[in-house]
């Protein structure tokens, strides 16, 4: 019963491990997208994607603060290119969290 039980909460675990690294996918092509927006000539366009990022940045700390820390977070809001970081070392740690390594392959 007990190997029930736990093959559950590793098909649970697994289910979250790939619903984020799938948000973290979503969000890494968002913040591509934004960052040509940035550099538009539109003033508006720039601030809506100034806002947009600023959204994602909250959103990768509440989802991620297991891998983060706030000061990392704090860097990340004046640096687009340690963001992007943080949101790639977030892929790696999600992708790498969930193998099996005491399985051969």
């Amino acid at each position: 019963m007990s190997g029930k039980n736990s093959s559950n909460e590793r098909s649970k675990d697994e289910i979250e491990r790939l619903s984020k690294l799938s948000k973290l996918i979503q969000m890494r092509q968002e913040i591509i997208d934004i960052q040509d927006r940035l550099m538009s000539s539109d003033i508006g366009v720039v601030e809506a994607a100034e806002k947009d990022l600023e959204s994602l940045r909250e959103q990768l700390f509440d989802e991620s603060q297991d891998m983060m820390a706030p000061e990392q977070h704090e860097v990340a809001r004046n640096d687009f290119g340690y963001f992007l970081t943080l949101v790639e070392m977030a892929l790696a740690y999600y992708g790498l969290e969930g193998y099996d390594k005491d399985t051969t392959h």
